[in-house]
C-alpha cells in the first residue's frame, strides 16, 4: 500500500486519479485552495475501496503551503511513496497578445511556480526517506511539435515544466527517486465547460468535430493511467495516453471510415 500526493485533486484529472488510487487500495492526500471542495471530496473518496484518504488546504504558488502539504501527508501516512503535480491552469479562448493580465499570472504562476515548489518539496523529501516517485503533469504542445489555438501561454509553461523535469531527471540520479511526467490527453473536465459556456453556438458547432475526435472522458483514461504510474519502473518515462499512433487511427476512423465519437451527447450538448 502506497502514500500518494496528488497536487489540485477536488476535481478533474486530479480527483480522477485520486479515485482510482484509492480504489486499488492507496492511500491518497488531496488538496485544493477551497476548504469545503477538500473536506467533501475527501469524504467521499474514503468511502469507495480498502484506501484512505485525507486532504488539506494548499495554495501550490506558497512553498510554505506545500511544505505543509507534504507534512500533512507525513503525519497522516509515516511517509510519501508518489508526488504528483498535477495542479494547474489552462485556457484556450486567447491568443497570446490577447490573454488577461491576472489570467496570465493565474497560468504562470500556478503551473510553473507550483510544479517547481511541490518538485523543491518533494524531492528534499524523498531524498530525507531515501526513496520516492515523482511525476509531473504535462499538457498539449509542450515540445512545440503541435501548436493548439489560442495556448500559447499554457503550453509555454508546461515546456518550461517538460525542461524542469529534465534537471530533475538528472540531478537526482544515484538517489533512489524515479522521476516521471504525465501526458493524460485531451480529457472534459469541469474546466472545460467553464470555457464551453463562453463560446457562440457557431464556435462550438465548429469546434466539436475535432473534439469528438480527439477528447476522452476523465473515467475512461484514469484507470489506464493510475496502473501506469504504480507499475511504472522506467526512470524518466513519459506516460502518454494519446500516442502519435493513437492519434493517427483516431483520424483515420473519423475521416476515412467515417466512424463518428459522440463525447457530449452525455452532457445534453
Amino acid at each position: 500500500m502506497a502514500t500518494i500526493v496528488v497536487t489540485g485533486s477536488t476535481k478533474g484529472i486530479g480527483r480522477g486519479l485520486a479515485e482510482e488510487f484509492i480504489k486499488l487500495g492507496h492511500n491518497v492526500v488531496i488538496c485544493s485552495r477551497n476548504l469545503t471542495d477538500v473536506e467533501r471530496v475527501a469524504r467521499e473518496l474514503d468511502e469507495l475501496g480498502e484506501g484512505k484518504c485525507t486532504g488539506t488546504v494548499c495554495d501550490i504558488t506558497d512553498k510554505a503551503r506545500v511544505q505543509a502539504l507534504w507534512d500533512h501527508a507525513v503525519q497522516a501516512f509515516g511517509t510519501v511513496d508518489y508526488w504528483i503535480n498535477n495542479a494547474g491552469h489552462a485556457t484556450s479562448r486567447h491568443q497570446v497578445h490577447e490573454l488577461p493580465e491576472d489570467m496570465t499570472r493565474t497560468i504562470v504562476t500556478g503551473n510553473l511556480l507550483g510544479t517547481t515548489f511541490g518538485s523543491q518539496v518533494a524531492i528534499t523529501g524523498f531524498r530525507k526517506q531515501g526513496s520516492g516517485k515523482l511525476y509531473n503533469v504535462l499538457g498539449g504542445s509542450f515540445d512545440g511539435k503541435f501548436l493548439v489555438p489560442n495556448m500559447g501561454v499554457y503550453s509555454s509553461t508546461k515546456a518550461g515544466i517538460h525542461l524542469l523535469s529534465k534537471y530533475l531527471i538528472k540531478e537526482n540520479k544515484g538517489q533512489n527517486i524515479l522521476i516521471g511526467m504525465i501526458s493524460p490527453g485531451m480529457l472534459i473536465t469541469e474546466n472545460w465547460f467553464e470555457e464551453q459556456q463562453e463560446l457562440s453556438d457557431e464556435e462550438w458547432q465548429n469546434i466539436r468535430p475535432q473534439l469528438d475526435m480527439m477528447c476522452d472522458y476523465v473515467d475512461t483514461v484514469m484507470p489506464w493511467l493510475a496502473q501506469q504510474i504504480l507499475t511504472n519502473t522506467e526512470n524518466g518515462k513519459r506516460i502518454a495516453w494519446m500516442t502519435n499512433g493513437k492519434m493517427l487511427q483516431r483520424f483515420v476512423r473519423t475521416k476515412l471510415l467515417g466512424q463518428k465519437r459522440d463525447l457530449f451527447s452525455r452532457y445534453g450538448l
